[in-house]
């Protein structure tokens, strides 16, 4: 078993963004900035989700995967989902958290 913990600055997800126009399309998936674009609050979902992405890449023993092979989705119920370069990671267990100020995210593999 492997763990990964991240706390992210909203405010610096939301500040990369706007210096760099690339940034987003760089580290997330097209559905992931599809789902945090429609929230009202949308800097705080794209700040948890960089702070999952970064959690599993700790968990897996920064195995030279990139963060953008790392999906953040849901399932019917709310929770969510990893995916490793598009293909659902059973063995990747994340628990998801964020305020106004700061994203937070844990990932536990089971290997």
């Amino acid at each position: 078993m492997q763990i990964g913990l991240d706390i992210v600055e909203v405010d610096r997800i939301k500040r990369l963004a706007f210096r760099n126009k690339l940034f987003l399309s760089r580290v997330f998936s097209s559905p992931e900035i599809k789902y945090c674009s429609t929230k009202k609050n949308k800097w705080q979902h794209f700040a948890v989700r960089f702070a999952a992405k970064e959690a599993v890449w700790k968990a897996l023993s920064k195995s030279g995967i990139r963060l953008k092979d790392i999906s953040v989705n849901r399932n019917s119920q709310g929770k969510p989902l990893i995916f490793l370069k598009g293909k659902k990671a059973a063995q990747i267990h994340i628990s998801l958290s964020h305020s106004q100020h700061y994203a937070a995210a844990v990932a536990v593999t089971m290997k």
